[in-house]
C-alpha cells in the first residue's frame, strides 16, 4: 500500500484488512506466544466474566476468551477487520465504533478489558482511557500490550563482533509509517507518557512485562540460531496491567517545589 496524503488510519487499516486477517494474529502468533502467559496470569479464570477485547481487529482473540466462557464484545473502528470478525466468530459480539473518540454510548461495564497490540496505532488516546476507567469495576483489570518503545524501531546492527540496537532517539513523540500488511501510521510515544496517562484517568500499573523477543515460528530453544538466542535477549514488545485506583480524585497538586 502507497500512502496516501490525508488517509486517515481507519481508511488505512479498512484497506489492509484483507492482508491483516490473513497474516496476524492467532494464539500461535509471535506477540501473543510472549503476551499469553501474563495475560492468563493477570486475568485469572474468565468463565462467567464479562471482558471487552478492545480493538479487536479480526476478533480471534475475543473468539479465545469466548473459547474459554468468558462474556466477550469487541470492539474496534475498522469496519473491514469487524467484517472478518464476523463472518469467522458469529458467537461474538462485535461493535463499530472510532477508538480517537473513547467507547460506544451508553458505556457498558466490564470485568476486565485487553488491549493487544493496539494503542500504539491510535493517534488520540486520553478520551479512550477516560472510558476504559469509567467502564471497569473496582475490581477490575486493564491489560494491554504495545510494541516496546524503546527498542522495537531501532534496528538490529552488528559491529567488532558484538550485536546491539542502537537507540537513537526515544522521548521525541513521533508519527511513524510501518509498512507491514501494506502500511499504518504509528504513533511512539516514551512508556512514561502511557503511565502518566493512565494514572491522569485513574488507573495504576500493577504489573510490567518485558518478554523476550520470540522467533516467528514456534520452535523449541535448542533449536534457535545464535542470532535468536541474542535477538530474544532485547524485548520488542511489553506488556502492562492497571486497576483502578482506590481514590482516583482530583489531585491535591504537588507537595514540593521546584
Amino acid at each position: 500500500m502507497v500512502r496516501v496524503p490525508g488517509d486517515s488510519d481507519l481508511q488505512l487499516w479498512d484497506r489492509a484488512a484483507d492482508r491483516y486477517a490473513d497474516q496476524s494474529g492467532g494464539p500461535d502468533d509471535s506477540f501473543f506466544r510472549r503476551m499469553r502467559p501474563f495475560l492468563c496470569e493477570t486475568l485469572g479464570p474468565v468463565a462467567g466474566r464479562r471482558i471487552l477485547d478492545l480493538g479487536c481487529g479480526h476478533g480471534w482473540l475475543a473468539e479465545e476468551l469466548r473459547l474459554d466462557g468468558a462474556r466477550v464484545l469487541g470492539v474496534d473502528g475498522s469496519v473491514e477487520l469487524l467484517r472478518h470478525a464476523r463472518a469467522s466468530y458469529p458467537a461474538v459480539g462485535f461493535v463499530a465504533h472510532d477508538l480517537c473518540a473513547g467507547l460506544p454510548r451508553p458505556l457498558s461495564t466490564f470485568d476486565a478489558i485487553v488491549a493487544h497490540m493496539v494503542l500504539m496505532d491510535v493517534p488520540e488516546l486520553d478520551a479512550l482511557v477516560a472510558d476504559v476507567r469509567a467502564s471497569l469495576v473496582d475490581d477490575g483489570v486493564f491489560v494491554f500490550s504495545i510494541l516496546h518503545p524503546c527498542f522495537f524501531a531501532q534496528a538490529p546492527l552488528e559491529a567488532d563482533g558484538e550485536r546491539y540496537r542502537k537507540v537513537t532517539g526515544y522521548l521525541a513523540h513521533e508519527t511513524r509509517w510501518i509498512t507491514s500488511f501494506g502500511g499504518h501510521h504509528h504513533y511512539h510515544r516514551p512508556l512514561s507518557w502511557y503511565v502518566n496517562l493512565l494514572g491522569r484517568h485513574g488507573l495504576a500499573v500493577t504489573a510490567l512485562h518485558e518478554p523476550p523477543t520470540l522467533p516467528a515460528h514456534v520452535r523449541p530453544e535448542p533449536e534457535w540460531t545464535a542470532y535468536e538466542r541474542w535477538f530474544a535477549t532485547i524485548p520488542t514488545m511489553l506488556a502492562v496491567a492497571c486497576r483502578p485506583m482506590a481514590n482516583d480524585g482530583p489531585s491535591r497538586g504537588p507537595r514540593f517545589r521546584t
